[in-house]
């Protein structure tokens, strides 16, 4: 691709396969790409001529602006829900949250993403319906707000749902521990009973589910990056499929391979918080 489609100088082309190391035995060829991301080299962008970890850099603030505040949102509001769901079990608010979390589970993060396009950008002309700064406005955190509240609710739709589902099953079964038990026996109130004692017993699986799912924030992301024109890692993951930009693509697995481990000593770190008894894994 480097030398173009067809007619390539036979010279040239032995040149590229010598800088990129082609040549060498398979084996070499992996041991230098691991030796070279070792070191923060992840190699040169076949489509933008540039060093890979500087286009990822590029795209990196927007997929954290967008999947924060997808994350933000599910915590808060999925947390919320299951616990309201675990405290009406097996009443009509029970099955209304369990209803509505099954169907923001099931529903087509791209399918969404275009239904609220549809009502909120060209039916009621309310929101813009995509990118991340409208031309002309200078960029301000108030025109990102609005660019951002439709892609986050469809990213964060998913894991709202997952939230809820592990929170209220969690909560019930944190409810039925003898300490709770023991707890109401002394006096205390129903709301320092469920705040105090219950909830972060609960928010662990939460805190689980959450963490595992922070490679999904990046990369995931493609289809309601690639919907809502968001200048993510996900939208450049599915932008360099189409070019066949393979620097970039196995930088972009790099980088979120250690983002998750790094994600996952975080969910350690945050069980000590929420519970000084656990230790660490």
């Amino acid at each position: 691709m480097l030398a173009g489609q067809s007619g390539a100088d036979p010279a040239y082309l032995e040149l590229l396969r010598h800088h990129f190391h082609l040549d060498r035995p398979l084996a070499e060829q992996i041991g230098s790409y691991v030796l070279a991301a070792a070191h923060g080299d992840l190699g040169y962008s076949v489509v933008q001529g540039e060093p890979v970890t500087k286009v990822i850099g590029a795209r990196l603030g927007a997929s954290l602006i967008l999947g924060g505040t997808a994350l933000l949102f599910a915590t808060i509001a999925g947390v919320t829900l299951g616990v309201l769901a675990a405290l009406r079990r097996r009443r009509a608010l029970d099955g209304v949250i369990s209803l509505t979390s099954l169907l923001a589970y099931s529903i087509p993060v791209f399918w969404l993403g275009q239904l609220l396009i549809a009502l909120f950008a060209v039916r009621w002309h309310l929101l813009p319906t995509g990118g991340m700064h409208s031309p002309g406005r200078g960029g301000g955190v108030g025109d990102l707000g609005r660019h951002l509240i439709l892609p986050a609710l469809t990213l964060g739709a998913l894991f709202l749902a997952l939230v809820v589902r592990v929170t209220r099953a969690a909560m019930i079964e944190a409810l039925e521990e003898d300490h709770i038990w023991a707890a109401r026996a002394r006096g205390l109130s129903e709301q320092r009973v469920v705040l105090r004692h219950a909830l972060p017993n609960a928010l662990r699986p939460a805190v689980t589910v959450l963490t595992a799912d922070l490679g999904l924030v990046l990369t995931g992301a493609v289809l309601v990056e690639t919907v809502f024109s968001w200048p993510g890692l996900g939208r450049l993951l599915y932008d360099s499929v189409l070019a066949r930009d393979t620097p970039t693509l196995a930088g972009i697995m790099v980088f979120t391979a250690v983002f998750v481990v790094a994600a996952n000593v975080l969910a350690d770190i945050l069980y000590r918080v929420l519970d000084p008894r656990a230790g660490f894994r």
